[in-house]
């Protein structure tokens, strides 16, 4: 598929200010540009009761003899073939194509988009597509001296988003859409063009490899403590290590290492090693605090500012939004983390890493650089907010938003759709670490549904669940509450919580092997963009991936970017739910894909992937696959082609399933866990035709870190068919087979 066009409908208006707009460098194309300044519309225009102009642009030309070839171009979102989308230069109009010719795409998205502490980074209108438009213009349309550009949907509704707008020479003869993407160009500020040119360009160069990766940190190794170091009772916290098998901790590095603080931190990262324990250095990516500038008022230059020379927030009223572009910031980061390699640490952590994702991967990439210079092999964990090209510098990244896992008030609060996104990003075999948010009681976003005495009780389930889906849980997020609880060891709640955390933590510790050198296995390919949901992220896809997880389909995520023969040659079928654009390669993936076998279930989508299914939903699924009646038929629809499913608990709505498989082996590993109350003999079906040439009786055994019994009783074996009872489920279960 070709040039999509968007429904594009931002509005311009002319805020009768000086604004100074600047001839810029384009340095990536070697190019001049004049960049647009955004304006709002005007007191008049609201008044007039319009809504088809929403957001527009000024350009301040100096000299009209310097303008040849001029065009204009923009990225933006929501345009569609709904609506005639035109500009006017001046007041000259000009037509331009929707981003995709006859579609409807979708701009609204539920109301909760919006919550959280750190809303600010939060996404909008992900489940979308972002264009790059091009509209040639004539020189005698623009002036010497200041040019407005207003964008219109050409009705009455609400408009599309243009985010960014420059006036550039380039020679094209007609307006067109020059590039589509699902990616993430920009978070925690807004997206330019220069962003959107980037990511287009950008073919991986610096992608990490698993063969890259030490071995202490490879998936299901890691146990990890993230709650703050008490370092007036250090041998208390080294006994709640133990207690909990915690092999990583993290630390603050003072920069200074002179200072008094840095010699401390060195002796307890010292003490670690001595204790086997590894030490992640913990940083803020793109942040400076308030406090900082006012002791500090030189910092200043280091902080970012928007299109009208205002500083820019990262946290209103408490963090600033660094420039990752700025040479002097960039210098104290690099030495900090020199500081940090020489103190001992083996990991460099990286909260917030946010920014033009060009800017975060070529951030990431001099880090890389130091630890070169350094002679160190060090792991980089990124909270990169699910921008999935800066995640492929780092070695492991980080879960946002996963909650206490549940049946709360009727609703099924789970993480897996999250955790599948992340296995997919991660190439299968990287690893990222997950954390339940909610800490403190009261706060705005999602994350504890059970507090007790001003402390969340819940922990066991999300351990348990991050650990069936290929994830390592933090320990954080506590409250301090419930640290001071643990390691004063004066509240008895605190630690009957620390109780249940340990001794899930011991288990995964003492079974090891059922974590490490594995993969899922996987009946279906479910397509999707690379945009991975969380409390900051909604995507009106939601509700089906989840249905999905709840039908204990056996599913794994192709994101669209990544997707090629090798790749969807593995899974029997693959679901298509409402994509609204595929390149053209991808296409042809898919279509050799279905010659050679393959079985197409497509929901929505554009007419080419309709073309290709053999069973057809309309995109109206997505939204009412709540209904039992709805779900039902999807999940007829899809065994009529993917074949019997892997596994099956007729008898507990409300236990998810796992598969995976030992790398190199026949070993199959079965994970169970159970949202809502206890299961007794709890029936189980499991299909491994294709997955193993048979199934061991006497090697089929049950184990669990809840005190339940541990005899599986085997029902029956045909060939590689399996049926099994499970005695009693309480939390979470494994079943090791062969």
């Amino acid at each position: 598929m070709r040039h999509p066009q968007l429904r594009v409908a931002s509005i311009l208006i002319l805020a009768a200010t000086a604004i100074a707009s600047t001839f810029l460098s384009c340095t990536k194309a070697e190019k001049d540009y004049i960049q647009g300044i955004p304006v709002v519309a005007s007191y008049g225009y609201n008044l007039s009761g319009r809504t088809d102009r929403i957001k527009g642009y000024l350009f301040k030309i100096e000299n009209m003899s310097k303008v040849h070839d001029p065009c204009l171009m923009f990225i933006a979102k929501g345009v569609d073939g709904e609506d005639e989308a035109y500009l006017m230069v001046n007041s000259t109009r000009y037509q331009f194509p929707p981003l995709i010719a006859g579609s409807k795409l979708k701009t609204e998205l539920p109301s909760d988009q919006e919550m959280g502490k750190r809303g600010f980074y939060a996404l909008s209108h992900r489940d979308d597509l972002l264009g790059k438009i091009v509209v040639p213009l004539k020189t005698e349309d623009l002036q010497e001296g200041i040019n407005e550009v207003t964008f219109y949907k050409g009705d009455q509704g609400d408009g599309y988003k243009v985010m960014d707008s420059r006036i550039e020479s380039a020679e094209y003869p007609s307006a067109e859409v020059v590039g589509i993407t699902y990616r993430i160009i920009a978070r925690g500020r807004p997206a330019s063009v220069a962003d959107f040119d980037y990511v287009m360009n950008y073919k991986g160069e610096d992608k990490r490899k698993e063969t890259d990766v030490p071995e202490w940190a490879r998936r299901g190794k890691v146990h990890f403590y993230r709650a703050g170091i008490d370092y007036e009772h250090l041998d208390r916290m080294f006994e709640m290590f133990e207690e909990a098998r915690i092999n990583l901790i993290a630390v603050h590095v003072p920069p200074d290492e002179k200072s008094d603080d840095y010699a401390r931190v060195k002796a307890l990262i010292d003490r670690c090693h001595e204790n086997g324990i590894m030490v992640t250095a913990f940083f803020s990516l793109g942040g400076i605090r308030l406090s900082n500038v006012m002791m500090n008022p030189d910092l200043i230059k280091y902080v970012s500012r928007d299109e009208y020379g205002d500083l820019r927030w990262r946290e209103h009223g408490r963090t600033y939004l660094a420039d990752l572009t700025n040479k002097g910031y960039m210098r104290e980061q690099l030495d900090h983390v020199r500081a940090a390699v020489r103190a001992g640490v083996d990991e460099i952590y990286y909260d917030y890493a946010i920014g033009g994702t060009g800017e975060v991967i070529d951030f990431m990439s001099k880090i890389r650089g130091v630890l070169k210079e350094e002679g160190r092999n060090l792991t980089i964990y990124g909270n990169c907010k699910g921008d999935i090209l800066v995640d492929d510098l780092c070695d492991l990244t980080k879960s946002e938003g996963t909650e206490e896992a549940g049946i709360f008030d009727g609703e099924w609060v789970h993480n897996v759709t999250q955790s599948r996104f992340y296995y997919a990003a991660g190439d299968g075999w990287k690893p990222y670490r997950s954390k339940y948010e909610g800490a403190d009681p009261g706060v705005a976003h999602p994350g504890a549904y059970d507090i007790r005495e001003g402390m969340k009780y819940g922990w066991r389930r999300p351990i348990a669940e991050a650990s069936a889906f290929q994830s390592h849980f933090a320990i954080a997020e506590t409250g301090s509450k419930l640290r001071n609880g643990w390691i004063h060891q004066d509240n008895e709640l605190a630690m009957e919580i620390w109780k249940g955390i340990a001794s899930y933590f011991q288990f995964l510790e003492k079974y090891e092997d059922y974590y490490t050198d594995v993969r899922t296995v996987s009946e279906v390919g479910l397509l999707a963009p690379p945009v991975i949901p969380s409390f900051e992220v909604a995507l009106t896809r939601i509700p089906l991936f989840d249905a999905m997880a709840e039908l204990n389909v056996m599913y794994d995520i192709l994101l669209l970017p990544r997707m090629n023969a090798d790749l969807v040659n593995r899974y029997s079928a693959i679901v298509i739910p409402d994509i609204p654009y595929i390149e053209e390669e991808q296409l042809k993936v898919l279509e050799a894909y279905k010659k050679s076998g393959g079985r197409v279930y497509t929901i929505g989508s554009c007419d080419e992937l309709r073309a290709l299914a053999d069973t057809y939903s309309p995109s109206s699924l997505i939204q009412e696959i709540g209904r039992k009646t709805r779900r039902d038929e999807f999940s007829r629809r899809l065994h009529e082609l993917s074949g019997a499913p892997l596994v099956s608990i007729p008898d507990a709505p409300y236990v998810l399933a796992n598969v995976v498989k030992k790398l190199g082996s026949e070993q199959v590993i079965l994970h169970l866990v159970n949202y809502s109350e206890p299961v007794e003999n709890m029936k189980v079906r499991v299909n491994l035709e294709g997955v193993v040439d048979s199934i061991d009786r006497d090697s089929i055994i049950l184990l669990s870190p809840d005190a339940v019994p541990q005899e599986v009783k085997v029902v029956s074996i045909r060939g590689a068919e399996l049926e099994l009872t499970i005695p009693r489920l309480e939390m979470y279960d494994i079943v090791a087979i062969n």
